[in-house]
C-alpha cells in the first residue's frame, strides 16, 4: 500500500504541475487553447491508435505528443524513485484549455487518481476552465499521462511557469489527500480536504490556532481512522492554502461543484455500514434456511 500511495503521489503531482499555468503578474492566464494529447511511448501502433480514437482526436487536429520512461524520471524523480517510476510509459492524456464551462475532469484506467482530488488542487491554483482526460489501454499507475499533460503545456507556445507558491500548495494537497484517501477512501478524501478548503478561504484565519480549530472541527468524525501525522499534513497544506489568500467569492461555486459532485456518492463510512448489513442479512437468512432443515 506503501508503494501504491507514493505512485499516487507522483501521478497527482504532476497532474497539478500540468493543467495550468499563471501569468507573472498573478492574473488568471489560460493555457494555450490547442488540444494537447499525450501517447506512452511503449504502446503499440495499434494501442496508440486506440487512444486517440479514444479521446477523439486525429494527428491533424492536435498536438500529438510521446511520453517516454526517460521523461518520466526526469519530470517525477524529485517526487518518486526509479524503482517506484518503473521502466515504461503506457497511460496518455488529453488537455483542452477552454474559455468558459468550468473545469471537466475525467480518467480511465488510472488506478491511483480520483476525479475529486485532481479538480481540488486546480481550484487552488486557479483553473477556471479546461476539460482534461487520462486514460490507458489497461489498468496502470498513470505516471506517462501526467507527465505527458506536463510535457504538453511545455510545449505550447504561450506556456508559462507556474506560480512557486500556488504549485507547492496544490501539489501538497494532492499529496495529503492521497495519503488520507488510503484510510478513509478517495470521495471521503476529497470531501473532508475541499470542506476544509472552503472554510479555510472563507474565514482566513490570522493564526495558527484558528486554522487548527477549522481542521480539528472537520476531521473529528474520521479520528479513529486518520493519525495524529495525517492530521499535521492537513494543517500544513491548509496553511499554505491559506498563505495565498484566496479569494472565497471566485472559488465558492468551484467548490460548490466539487460537493455536489460528490454527495451522492456513498462515503467509505456508509458503504462499510452498507456490506455490514448486507452481510449480516445473507447470514441471517442461510442461517433460517439451516434451521428449518435441522428441523
Amino acid at each position: 500500500m506503501k508503494f501504491k500511495s507514493f505512485i499516487s503521489k507522483a501521478i497527482i503531482s504532476s497532474l497539478t504541475l500540468s493543467l495550468f499555468f499563471t501569468s507573472v503578474t498573478g492574473r488568471q492566464a489560460f493555457a494555450d487553447s490547442f488540444k494537447s494529447v499525450t501517447l506512452g511511448a511503449d504502446l503499440s501502433d495499434a494501442q496508440k491508435a486506440e487512444m486517440l480514437k479514444y479521446f477523439e482526436v486525429t494527428k491533424s487536429d492536435a498536438n500529438v505528443l510521446e511520453v517516454t520512461s526517460k521523461e518520466e524520471h526526469s519530470y517525477l524523480g524529485k517526487v518518486a524513485t526509479e524503482a517506484q517510476l518503473g521502466n515504461k510509459a503506457i497511460s496518455c492524456s488529453y488537455v483542452e484549455p477552454t474559455e468558459k464551462g468550468g473545469i471537466n475532469v475525467t480518467t480511465n484506467n488510472l488506478t491511483w487518481v480520483n476525479d475529486g482530488m485532481i479538480k481540488n488542487a486546480l481550484i487552488t491554483a486557479g483553473v477556471e476552465n479546461a476539460n482534461v482526460k487520462a486514460s490507458a489501454p489497461f489498468k496502470v499507475s498513470g505516471t506517462a499521462a501526467l507527465t505527458g499533460i506536463l510535457k504538453g503545456f511545455e510545449n505550447s507556445s504561450t506556456g508559462k511557469k507556474i506560480d512557486e507558491n500556488k504549485k507547492e500548495a496544490a501539489n501538497e494537497e494532492l499529496v495529503t489527500t492521497g495519503d488520507i484517501a488510503e484510510k478513509i477512501g478517495q470521495n471521503d478524501a476529497s470531501n473532508l480536504m475541499n470542506d476544509i478548503k472552503k472554510d479555510v478561504v472563507k474565514e482566513k484565519p490570522k493564526t495558527d490556532e484558528e486554522l487548527n480549530k477549522i481542521v480539528d472541527k472537520a476531521v473529528k468524525d474520521y479520528k479513529g481512522n486518520l493519525s495524529d501525522d495525517d492530521i499535521a499534513k492537513i494543517k500544513d497544506v491548509m496553511s499554505k492554502i491559506n498563505s495565498l489568500d484566496l479569494n472565497y467569492n471566485n472559488l465558492k461555486a468551484q467548490m460548490d461543484d466539487v460537493t455536489n459532485q460528490l454527495k451522492d456518492k456513498l462515503t467509505s463510512k456508509e458503504a462499510q455500514g452498507f456490506f455490514d448489513k448486507l452481510e449480516k442479512m445473507f447470514s441471517d437468512f442461510l442461517s433460517s434456511i439451516k434451521g428449518a432443515f435441522s428441523k
